[in-house]
């Protein structure tokens, strides 16, 4: 149909203080901001106006409880399936709102990919590139995509919603080579904006202000004689949090109705997933929504049962999500991107009570809007043990996410005199299904 082995679950942390940072950089307000975009960004930000909404299922989100159930077979487990909007397509039972919304969306039951411990592939389902594979560090995807295509409109390019909380080595990837200035800004999740924003009171800019005159001396004192690309970057990146002081509706969420709020539950996913689409609408144009802290969905034991909370929780906050997008008119312009690093085993093992361990050979994702054509793509075999047809690759799928968005996914950028491409090694092709 067109519709590697299990792992030890074991990151290195190169964050920066929230408090340091903002405390350093609020002050900067508007001044000096038209040097975030610089000239060679120019034409690519005339044609922005396109978005994206990453939800990130960490921890490996099971086909089988999702996108792909085999219920009956001796792999399929104890969850029953659902129809969905489109006929012969099924869902697991509790993804009822999105299999609703099936037929607006691209499922691909066919990935593929061969790193099956939870940091490695989660890097390199978020940069598209495996760790050891590039001369520098690899920017997530989407912090690439806010370098190919900055927003004009002065808001943040690209904004994080939620933290891993599993081990320094798991935190989200960061902006790499790229530098500071397309670094993802973090917010803690539950719907909240950015940690330590100050008032931004008279005295709060002056005091402010003279930290930053400092901090701009100390700069210009260092360039003479230097590779000044960091300290732009940097400049860049202090200049966007000082704009964020004209922007705290931002992240008011008590300004949306009430009725509004309440479709997407009570929960933190709710929140964020209705803070992704309030920024979208406001004109951020990257998103990243975590799924929780930790591994959620990294079900080695007490899989079933715990996993049918889980999954109505994300069914809720995701369904009302592209309901409102809809609803708001941004959908055609919004890629909403739903997955995980890899799957689960089709084997239900364990002692007591029973879950999946890692799989990597064969499983699922969903994806949908900003002209994706709705489809399902490959297809596993009747236990679910390999994939049947139409494989698709870490590379295929950023290579189709960059030309939905109208990036050349071919594109190299030179990180001193070496060429990186957007793609391991160059390689993927877009999955042409999906296409409009």
């Amino acid at each position: 149909m067109t519709h590697t082995t299990p792992a030890v679950c074991r990151r290195a942390d190169h964050a920066v203080s929230r408090r340091r940072f903002l405390s350093a950089a609020a002050a900067v307000g508007t001044a000096g901001f038209g040097r975030l975009f610089a000239a060679d960004h120019a034409a690519a930000a005339t044609k922005q106006g396109k978005h994206v909404i990453l939800v990130f299922m960490s921890g490996g989100p099971s086909q089988f409880e999702t996108w792909d159930p085999k219920t009956g077979r001796p792999t399929g487990g104890p969850h029953l399936s659902t129809q969905t909007a489109v006929p012969g397509v099924r869902f697991d039972e509790y993804l009822p709102n999105l299999a609703r919304l099936a037929d607006r969306m691209a499922v691909i039951r066919s990935m593929t990919s061969d790193l099956g411990e939870h940091a490695d592939a989660h890097f390199l389902a978020q940069t598209g590139h495996k760790p050891t594979n590039v001369v520098a560090t690899a920017p997530h995807w989407l912090s690439m995509a806010a370098h190919e295509a900055p927003p004009a409109n002065g808001l943040p390019a690209y904004v994080v919603l939620g933290l891993e909380n599993f081990e320094t080595r798991m935190s989200v990837p960061g902006a790499g080579f790229l530098g500071a200035r397309y670094q993802g800004l973090h917010c803690p999740g539950k719907g909240q904006g950015p940690e330590d924003l100050p008032a931004g009171t008279d005295a709060e800019r002056a005091a402010f202000a003279r930290r930053d005159g400092l901090r701009r001396d100390l700069g210009a004192a260092f360039a003479p004689g230097r590779d000044t690309s960091g300290v732009r970057s940097h400049e860049a990146a202090f200049a966007g949090v000082g704009r964020l002081l004209g922007n705290r509706a931002l992240f008011d969420l008590s300004k949306e109705p009430a009725k509004r709020a309440e479709t997407y539950g009570p929960t933190a996913l709710g929140r964020d997933c209705l803070l992704a689409a309030r920024l979208v609408e406001q004109g951020v144009p990257f998103v990243r929504v975590q799924h929780q802290g930790g591994l959620a969905w990294d079900k080695h034991r007490r899989a079933f049962d715990s996993q049918r909370h889980l999954t109505r929780e994300f069914d809720t906050a995701v369904g009302a999500m592209i309901d409102d997008l809809r609803d708001r008119g941004l959908w055609d312009k919004t890629l909403v991107v739903l997955m995980g690093e890899f799957g689960r085993t089709p084997e239900i093992m364990g002692q007591g009570p029973p879950g999946r361990n890692h799989w990597t050979k064969s499983w699922s994702l969903a994806f949908g809007g900003c002209g994706v054509r709705p489809a399902v793509v490959g297809s596993t075999n009747e236990d679910g043990t390999a994939v049947k047809d139409r494989p698709v690759t870490i590379p295929d799928l950023f290579a189709t996410f960059y030309t939905v968005l109208g990036i050349d996914y071919r594109k190299e950028l030179d990180f001193e005199g070496r060429p990186i491409p957007l793609t391991e090694n160059g390689k993927g092709s877009p999955v042409k299904e999906v296409l409009s």
